[in-house]
């Protein structure tokens, strides 16, 4: 395992990043935009791919579990401390992803690609990431008091039954995948040169996130980055402030191994949420911008109206905000937790729906206004 081996985190997840960003690119898939489609505009092109995702890498989650080669069950992306503060979380993150665009990923290959209306979003995710440092000893209170379990996953809680109602909902959902595919809706026409099918996308991020979380010892997880990267920015505008703050202080990704306990800090240091999370990161903006000069689509602005910018800050402020309250992103919960059954993936996904489509209520108010 590449804990073993440290300096390989770096290039691992920046190459990941890279192929994550050329990828989602290609296919414009954006979990954000196919939520914000539904609700808005009553379009399901892109849904049969999203249910894919979830369901291929549950699959390849519960084969791996089975097999007894996941390195850590559940991974320590995945808080085991859950709290409806999980539901909240995804309500803002929800309202925000719409407002801005774009999730904590699509921001990133967006903004590879010139789109200056996800840069503005992007400086909202890390000013969200500033702003939650701030109250973060508020909600800590506010976690302790509505925490539901200490159970990460429903294998923790029925490890007999985790299993079969994990293979009982793979069944099920097969039925509309099925369905889709014998409708022809699997597959999404487009002209568009260099395109790449949605379906055959997911697949291949089910793949990776199945081999990051076999190499690394975690799946796929990003939101941590942008706390990163705010520390080290506030760091050289108030180190002094930056001392005080608990939030950059505590633990936040801890891993024990046979040879000892490793810990990282959302805080400006070099530790292995900065070596693995942060490359991923910069992999994602690198491998969007080479996938636009290869089709010669980069470009860019041009600036948004004044409306939409400040929606796009806005709401990456608001994704990030949520991304903290509940403890991880929608690539956290929905492409690691949701597969391997998680009750905060759990709470975070609904609240994420329910701030999706208020959201989409809120869009055309505040653009079109």
């Amino acid at each position: 395992m590449l804990l073993n081996y440290p300096e390989l985190l770096f290039p691992t997840f920046l190459l990941a990043g890279l192929l994550i960003g050329w990828l989602l690119h290609r296919s414009d898939f954006c979990i954000a935009g196919i939520l914000r489609d539904i609700f808005l505009f009553r379009s399901y092109t892109q849904l049969p791919a999203l249910v894919l995702l979830v369901v291929a890498t549950m699959v390849l989650f519960q084969v791996a579990r089975g097999a007894a080669i996941l390195p850590f069950d559940p991974p320590p992306t995945l808080d085991g401390n859950v709290s409806l503060l999980a539901l909240a979380g995804g309500l803002l993150f929800g309202v925000g992803m719409v407002l801005a665009g774009g999730c904590v990923v699509s921001t990133l290959y967006k903004l590879g690609s010139g789109n200056l209306t996800s840069l503005l979003a992007f400086c909202g995710m890390l000013a969200g990431s500033m702003l939650y440092a701030e109250i973060h000893p508020l909600v800590a209170e506010l976690r302790r008091g509505a925490m539901l379990t200490q159970y990460a996953t429903l294998q923790q809680a029925w490890p007999e039954g985790g299993p079969i109602v994990a293979w009982g909902l793979i069944g099920l959902t097969a039925i509309p995948l099925l369905l889709w595919w014998r409708q022809g809706k699997i597959a999404v026409a487009s002209p568009a040169a260099g395109y790449i099918q949605p379906w055959l996308v997911v697949l291949l991020l089910a793949g990776l996130n199945l081999l990051l979380y076999l190499l690394a010892g975690w799946p796929l997880a990003i939101s941590a980055a942008y706390a990163k990267i705010a520390a080290f920015l506030e760091l050289l505008l108030a180190p002094g402030h930056v001392a005080q703050l608990a939030f950059f202080q505590q633990e936040a990704r801890v891993i024990e191994t046979v040879d000892g306990r490793l810990a990282s800090s959302l805080g400006p240091r070099i530790d292995l949420i900065f070596i693995a999370d942060v490359p991923l990161l910069v992999g994602i903006i690198l491998g969007g911008m080479a996938s636009a000069i290869a089709l010669k689509e980069f470009r860019l602005g041009p600036w948004p109206p004044l409306r939409q910018g400040v929606a796009a800050f806005a709401g990456g402020t608001l994704v990030l905000l949520g991304a903290r309250l509940a403890g991880g992103c929608n690539f956290n919960y929905v492409l690691g937790g949701l597969p391997l059954l998680s009750f905060q993936a759990v709470l975070f996904t609904a609240g994420l729906l329910a701030g999706a489509w208020i959201g989409a209520l809120l869009l055309p108010r505040i653009i079109l206004r």
